[in-house]
Formats: C-alpha cells, structure tokens, sequence
C-alpha cells in the first residue's frame, strides 16, 4: 500500500510541476507575443512617418519645379542632390531649362 501512495504522490508532483511548467511557458509566450507586437506597431509607426516625410518633400519639390524654380534652388530647398531632382522632373514630364 506504501508503494502505491508514493507512486501516487509522485504522480501527482510530476503532474504538478509539469502544470507549472506549462503555465510559465504560456505566461512568458503571452508576454512575448505583447511585446512583439508593441515592436511591430512602433516600427509601423516610423516607417510611417519616413514615407509621409519622404512624400512632403517630394511633392514641394514638384510644385516647386512646376513653378519654374532652378533645379539647384529645388535640390537645396529638397535637401536632395540635384540629379535626383532632375530624374523627378524628367518622370513627371517637366522639362528643365
């Protein structure tokens, strides 16, 4: 009868500790999982904010070239080199002086 309680008790402390096992792995994959998607929304977020910048810059540019502007005062005032201005306006159709 001794054999069969230890063998019980022993049961019972693997089913144990094999549940608390379980349970901090589940805690640590929920909070992995919180804090990935805290990473993703973040770098959602600036990669956001890169392309709207990026868009804003492009479209001065555009309007500036539109509006007769040299291609050196547009690069200055793009903060981009003046060959990236010229492939802007050639894309759009504008042509350059």
């Amino acid at each position: 009868m001794s054999e069969v309680r230890v063998e019980g008790f022993l049961q019972t402390m693997s089913s144990q500790r094999a549940e608390a096992l379980r349970a901090g792995l589940e805690a640590d994959l929920q909070a992995a999982w919180e804090k990935g998607v805290e990473a993703g929304k973040s770098e959602g977020i600036s990669e956001g904010e890169f392309r709207g910048r990026k868009q804003g810059v492009i479209r001065v540019a555009m309007n500036l070239l539109r509006a007769g502007f040299d291609t050196a005062a547009v690069a200055k005032a793009a903060e981009l080199p003046e060959p990236i201005i010229r492939k802007l306006a050639q894309d759009n159709g504008i042509t350059l002086p």
